[in-house]
């Protein structure tokens, strides 16, 4: 996957792109990596499309007809449709958590256990790897 679809579907704000330079590299697993990725994005869509969006919509309709203290009472939450869809946001939560969670778990402790010992010595000057290219400024 490319570096910027990470970026795009916020991986890299979980431990994603640093974590990898953090462990050793015999250490680093890309496959759990990929795993940990697709079923955060996967549960986190399932859950906000199956559960968060219809309940919400349905409780504004609610909230405008009826009242707003229906749309948050108890005979509200109750209703047996209300608790099909809370049901069915199961699958995306174990997903989150099984193939999401966990592995991104065992990554940060694979980091742990196992760091990275590569330094950099103080006087040296640091690589810049930063930039791709060049500003305007300093081509002047």
């Amino acid at each position: 996957m490319a570096r910027s679809a990470r970026h795009i579907l916020g991986f890299s704000v979980l431990p994603g792109d640093s974590l990898r330079y953090l462990t050793r590299a015999e250490r680093w697993s890309d496959r759990a990596a990929k795993i940990s990725f697709w079923s955060l994005n996967i549960g986190l869509a399932w859950m906000a499309f199956v559960n968060l969006f219809p309940l919400g919509i349905v409780q504004l309709y609610y909230a405008v007809d009826t009242g707003y203290w229906y749309a948050r009472s108890l005979d509200f939450l109750n209703l047996p449709w209300v608790n099909v869809l809370e049901w069915a946001r199961l699958p995306g939560d174990a997903l989150f958590i099984v193939g999401g969670a966990l592995p991104l778990v065992w990554l940060c402790w694979q980091a742990l256990r196992y760091p990275n010992l590569r330094r950099i010595d103080a006087e040296s000057e640091l690589p810049r790897m930063l930039f791709t290219y060049e500003s305007d400024t300093e081509q002047r």
